[in-house]
């Protein structure tokens, strides 16, 4: 209660996502910019935004930073012991001589020899693990797989001038990639890849089964048109 309406406050309304209140027919205050939340960029450096960092590196498991057009190292296996080998992804005890060869496109599980770089499997599809294993190298020597430029593996020689390293290729582009690993000596060599699997064990009734469905559809789809177009035909008379 007041004595005068002159007493009696403005009438006010409340601002947009604010609790300030001015009054009717007045402007709101323009809002406070709230401070931006720092970022930690992969160099360590804090920034206002990840914009702002530097660019070029991408932070791998572990805290590693590599440049953005390499893939993140993916620990090595341990080591096949000693007499066997890896091949296809398992290891395999190495061929004595003498012993018969293995089917077509099967890798043969032999040891490196100097200067050679071999691969677990001869053919890659979209989704294998491929392994790399060289000789020949200098011990203790870092071992760098590139494959047109990119890096695809990465390895120490161990004393006797070995390594093995999973290999990983950024893009699948069907074809044949030429690999060559630096580890103190230059060493080449080359893998196929393909879309399909490269198995063609399909057993007879597997290709028959479908093609005995597809006649089967086809032979109950022909009847009942032909009963149909009997009874239309008897309708009409």
């Amino acid at each position: 209660m007041r004595d005068t309406a002159d007493q009696c406050p403005l009438p006010q309304r409340f601002c947009a996502g604010s609790p300030v209140g001015v009054p009717v027919g007045e402007a709101c205050p323009a809002p406070t910019p709230s401070p931006p939340v720092p970022v930690v960029c992969w160099d360590g450096s804090v920034r206002a935004a990840t914009l702002d960092c530097p660019a070029g590196r991408r932070l791998c498991p572990g805290g590693v930073a590599v440049p953005l057009d390499e893939q993140c190292a993916v620990p090595a296996p341990p080591r096949c012991a000693k007499g066997t080998v890896r091949v296809l992804g398992k290891c395999t005890p190495v061929l004595p001589a003498g012993a018969p060869e293995p089917p077509v496109g099967t890798p043969v599980a032999r040891e490196a020899q100097p200067g050679e770089l071999l691969f677990d499997r001869t053919v890659v599809t979209a989704g294998d693990t491929l392994f790399a294993r060289g000789a020949g190298c200098r011990p203790g020597a870092p071992a760098v797989l590139t494959a047109s430029g990119e890096l695809v593996g990465r390895a120490v020689a161990d004393q006797a001038g070995t390594f093995e390293t999973v290999v990983q290729f950024a893009s699948f582009r069907p074809g044949y990639r030429p690999v060559r690993a630096d580890c103190g000596k230059d060493l080449d060599a080359g893998i196929d890849m393909v879309l399909v699997s490269a198995d063609t064990s399909a057993t007879a009734p597997s290709v028959l089964l479908p093609l005995f469905l597809a006649l089967s559809f086809l032979a109950v789809h022909y009847q009942l048109a032909a009963r149909g177009r009997r009874r239309a035909r008897a309708q009409r008379r």
